[in-house]
């Protein structure tokens, strides 16, 4: 709770911020050689050669519900939010549109999954995937980003801007393996949740964008890439 206290200074909040990125950051993605996390799905091909592994990252989990009970805003600016009727068409549109991406980009195929596989993919991905990477992405760095840039330039709309796409490239950078055509569909995915933050300052809106998305793809098309 130190981070957000209003009466730390501000060059202590920047030490905190320093130490607390590349901290969470390795919490989240370290692991020891040797060394697997539980195993909760596996998916097989017709030929039975084994396709995905869903392994419970619980450390990334964790990671990320330490960040949002340290970072939770007790209240949402509602000076700084734009009519509610935008980002939930952006909500309604971008889920079909990342797909739809995917699908004539990447050449995904229909591959629905059984029930109990969406179920099992659903509570892991939601709570040790989503969460623990929008609040890294937007309560850790897009909302710092924006209002450092705002007090600099006295330009809001500038730090809302500038948030978005340097957010875009880091949700790119940070899925690693990607080229070609899947960085485009990463791009449209980042883009989508960073604007989704900007538009709502609710962090509970990029996180059920993510989710959704990661639902549709797992359920009901190619997994993984």
């Amino acid at each position: 709770m130190l981070y957000r206290k209003p009466l730390i200074a501000p060059w202590q909040k920047t030490i905190l911020w320093l130490l607390l990125v590349p901290l969470t950051f390795w919490v989240a993605t370290w692991r020891p050689a040797g060394f697997s996390y539980p195993l909760l799905l596996q998916l097989r091909d017709t030929a039975g050669d084994m396709v995905f592994s869903l392994h419970a990252n619980i450390a990334k989990g964790l990671a990320g519900f330490i960040l949002l009970l340290l970072l939770w805003p007790k209240t949402y600016p509602s000076d700084n939010r734009t009519p509610a009727r935008y980002y939930w068409l952006l909500f309604i549109v971008a889920p079909p549109a990342i797909l739809a991406a995917g699908v004539a980009l990447l050449d995904l195929q229909w591959q629905p999954k059984l029930l109990q596989h969406i179920v099992i993919f659903a509570f892991a991905n939601l709570f040790l995937t989503c969460v623990a990477e929008e609040v890294f992405l937007r309560l850790l760095l897009q909302q710092p980003l924006l209002r450092v840039v705002a007090q600099w330039t006295g330009k809001p709309w500038l730090g809302e801007a500038l948030a978005v796409l340097l957010l875009t490239f880091i949700f790119v950078a940070i899925h690693t393996g990607l080229s070609g055509a899947a960085i485009q569909v990463y791009a449209l995915a980042g883009f989508c949740y960073a604007l989704s933050y900007s538009l709502s300052k609710n962090i509970l809106m990029p996180v059920a964008l993510h989710f959704s998305v990661n639902l549709g793809h797992f359920a009901l098309l190619t997994y993984p890439l």
